[in-house]
């Protein structure tokens, strides 16, 4: 039977929004309301597909097999959303298996009911095949998905009191600027009376009073206790995403015996363990988090430091789905312009939560992740690259033409030691690995080592090996990853690409041979004419990326925001240009970004297409 209170929630649904409340209580009598702890299966593939659900609260994960015989997690369903519409409609078995992640109240809609219902209002049938094609669409363009996050359970670990007081407080005050949030911890709970000795007896009306207040507020922000206890273990029944807060320095060492370790690992089904290493103070680059993501499954990690209302606010987009990625592509020394484009961003309001690069964006891509602001890099890069000229490193060209020895002096000089999971903002670089034939995904281990491997270009520099693995210039298959961002970054999503323009021809009608020392020759001579043929330099470049460019279209459609600088007139190696290519980028992303960018992201529209 299903409870005449619930008659509220239900209108609030997607499918019944638009139906009328005589109709939608003639529906009653064919529903059936049901609760479903956390953890347990709603229905497992190939089961007959015979009714339909609605979540009234609580959240369910969509599982499905891919390709490798592997369950993957499709999607999850949260409040107001339904599933299993499309088995009742086709009458074929369920495609996926769907668990709950946490306590969950449905109303269940059986064929039969169905049926009876669509007799009477046939209206039913339309807005069913428009939330069908609406999901079908979202799949496609993942940008459309917003992560619809509305309880975050908070679990402190190793972290002192009153830092994990301060966060909660610091965290509830970012998500009411997003929507109305409500704090809840074992200390006061008058809105929801008191748990008992043995929740388990009374978790289906503790839910109750919980969904309650979820749906009164946007967010439910739950502060578990320190240890396993009655109201710790209903903080993670009830959340949509668990935050694991723990102190960044160097503290207890994290292993196998540790009860939090013991507790996650034996869960068949829970809501995302994400993972906040918690800085006291400013920044520590020391940071544990190895040891953290060796030990638990967590799905995603942020470093905030306690000071710091900017990393509170990026943690609050991360959380919401409302971050914003930048990718940069290679483009040798024009890819200063990127230094510049962040300068424009920057002066329009428009954060940067999380950045990725390759090849000389993977550099500028690091150093934006390491903290710098956009002088610091304009310095560093106007030092070292006409300091060093990597490219000039010239050996016995048996593996390439340069050593690599004085690239790899130079990255080590600029970012030492630093671990790519130790940056405080959050960093990805691609590389081709030669050995597997596909991209390199970079997001952990030496950062210098990372953006080495992204840096290589076949021929001229040699290329990275780690542990037998070869991998070269990430140009070769992704010169400007906005499709690996938008997996990563749930957001809104900008793309800078200074390689595009890269003009290459020549003037010559015909050449099919060419005599490098004729050639040597004529360009010693003052007054011979030197044909217009490329340099082996820009030709193993161009090589490199002429698989990306080729792909411009689908990069544009991964990115809400595609900006292209004008850096034409610049050489790939012309790294005394630097302060004319940032400027140039900076002109050019100040105009773009004030006419199509800041003005949406400002007005709350998160997505800056």
């Amino acid at each position: 039977m299903f409870p005449l209170d619930k008659l509220p929630d239900l209108a609030s649904a997607t499918l019944f929004r638009t139906v009328d409340p005589a109709t939608l209580e003639n529906l009653l009598p064919g529903l059936e309301w049901i609760f479903l702890p956390g953890g347990e299966t709603l229905f497992r593939a190939g089961d007959v597909g015979d009714s339909m659900y609605v979540v009234m609260a609580g959240r369910l994960r969509i599982i499905a097999q891919g390709s490798d015989g592997k369950d993957e997690a499709i999607r999850e369903v949260a409040r107001g959303e339904t599933v299993g519409e499309l088995a009742l409609l086709t009458g074929k078995p369920r495609s996926a298996t769907v668990r709950a992640i946490r306590d969950t109240e449905l109303a269940r809609l059986s064929r039969l009911a169905y049926e009876d219902a669509l007799k009477r209002h046939p209206q039913l049938a339309s807005q069913l095949l428009v939330q069908i094609a609406d999901r079908q669409r979202q799949g496609v363009d993942r940008s459309l998905s917003k992560r619809n996050i509305r309880t975050v359970a908070v679990l402190p670990v190793y972290t002192p009191q009153a830092q994990i007081s301060r966060f909660v407080e610091l965290l509830v005050e970012m998500l009411q600027h997003i929507g109305g949030t409500i704090h809840l911890s074992g200390r006061s709970n008058p809105a929801i009376g008191p748990l008992g000795k043995d929740p388990g007896a009374q978790n289906e009306t503790m839910s109750r009073r919980l969904a309650e207040l979820e749906s009164r507020h946007r967010f439910v922000v739950y502060e578990a206790d320190y240890e396993l206890s009655a109201w710790t273990e209903q903080c993670v029944r009830q959340a949509d995403l668990i935050l694991l807060v723990a102190a960044a320095q160097p503290g207890p060492a994290v292993s196998r015996h540790d009860p939090w370790v013991n507790y996650f690992s034996g869960r068949p089904a829970s809501a995302s363990l994400e993972l906040v290493l918690l800085h006291g103070g400013g920044f520590d680059p020391a940071a544990c988090t190895d040891a953290w993501l060796s030990h638990l499954p967590i799905q995603d990690y942020y470093h905030v430091a306690q000071a710091s209302t900017a990393d509170f606010a990026r943690l609050a987009r991360f959380l919401t789905g409302s971050a914003v990625g930048l990718v940069l592509s290679g483009g040798g020394a024009r890819g200063f312009a990127h230094i510049g484009i962040l300068r424009a961003l920057e002066q329009c309001g428009i954060p940067v939560d999380f950045i990725g690069g390759t090849s000389m964006g993977a550099v500028i891509a690091a150093q934006q992740a390491l903290g710098w602001d956009w002088q610091t890099m304009a310095r560093v890069n106007r030092e070292q690259w006409p300091r060093w000229h990597p490219q000039r490193d010239f050996t016995l060209p048996l593996v390439a033409l340069n050593s690599g020895s004085r690239m790899d002096r130079m990255l080590r000089e600029m970012f030492g030691d630093v671990q790519i999971q130790n940056l405080p903002g959050k960093f990805f670089c691609v590389s081709t690995n030669l050995t597997r034939a596909e991209a390199k995904i970079h997001r952990t281990g030496p950062l210098w080592k990372a953006v080495r491997s992204s840096l290589s270009i076949p021929g001229i520099g040699p290329p990275a090996i780690e542990n037998g693995e070869i991998f070269v210039d990430g140009g070769l298959v992704n010169n400007l990853p906005a499709d690996i961002m938008r997996n990563l970054c749930q957001g809104s999503v900008c793309a800078v690409d200074v390689s595009e323009q890269l003009e290459f021809k020549s003037q010559l009608q015909e050449s099919y041979s060419v005599s490098g020392w004729a050639l040597l020759l004529r360009r010693l001579n003052p007054f011979a004419k030197t044909p217009d043929l490329p340099n082996l330099f820009n030709v193993l470049y161009r090589t490199t990326t002429v698989g990306s460019l080729r792909a411009v279209e689908t990069v544009k459609a991964a990115a809400d925001l595609y900006l292209t600088p004008p850096v034409s007139e610049f050489g790939i190696f012309d790294w005394h240009a630097i302060d004319r290519i940032i400027d140039a980028g900076y002109r050019y992303g100040l105009e773009f970004l004030k006419a199509r960018g800041a003005e949406l992201y400002k007005s709350g529209t998160v997505r800056l297409r």
